[in-house]
């Protein structure tokens, strides 16, 4: 089992969704919270079950209803999560954040 780092930008993205979620309702940041609590577990067991969608990039859907996807890198030591990304938002976004910029 690798473990999985969420690197600050994807720290970010979770933040700003649960702020989104909140203002429609605590209850659902809360399960927006725990089904990316449960995709990151998921990862961190099967970290290439998914397949790469871009530059070593994988995608694991958040799910529990979110359409949301957590992007991430299988690295040597561990899994960096890059973002935590809803498919509506401009990819270029999340390319930048994995490309560090």
């Amino acid at each position: 089992m690798i473990p999985v780092r969420f690197l600050r930008s994807a720290q970010a993205d979770i933040r700003a969704e649960k702020a989104f979620y909140r203002k429609i309702s605590p209850e659902l940041a809360n399960r927006f919270q725990t089904a990316v609590q449960v995709a990151a577990q998921a990862i961190e067991f099967q970290p290439l079950a998914m397949q790469i969608v871009e530059m070593n990039i994988r995608r694991w859907p958040v799910d529990n209803g979110f359409p949301h996807g957590i992007l991430y890198r299988v690295e040597a030591q561990e899994i960096l999560v890059l973002a935590v990304f809803h498919p509506k938002q401009d990819p270029e976004r999340w390319k930048a954040q994995a490309r560090g910029g």
